[in-house]
């Protein structure tokens, strides 16, 4: 029974480790930068959205502009893949253990 756990182990830190890279590349964006309320407007916001982002970096916070595919692609938390990877993963573990 214990090998059967360990294999499982040693199962899901296998797919972890392939699958990790490609989740880190679908993260990546350009530096934070600080953006004037004119270069704001000249991306495409409206007023108050130019408005609420330079209070917002006063705050503290970084703005970051987005291409139109990385915008459509981001998604914070846990994305549909990671889901189907732990859940997957827990199946394994399930059926090993149930099985041992």
């Amino acid at each position: 029974m214990i090998n059967r756990i360990a294999a499982a182990a040693a199962l899901s830190l296998a797919l972890t480790s392939v699958a990790a890279p490609a989740f880190a590349d679908e993260f990546r964006t350009a530096a934070p930068q600080t953006f004037s309320a004119s270069e704001l407007q000249a991306y495409g916001l409206d007023a108050s959205a130019t408005q609420r982002a330079v209070e917002l970096q006063q705050q503290g916070y970084e703005v970051r502009v987005l291409s139109e595919e990385e915008a459509a692609q981001y998604q914070a938390g846990i994305t549909d893949n990671q889901w189907l990877l732990l859940g997957i993963l827990a199946g394994v573990v399930i059926i090993a253990v149930a099985v041992g």
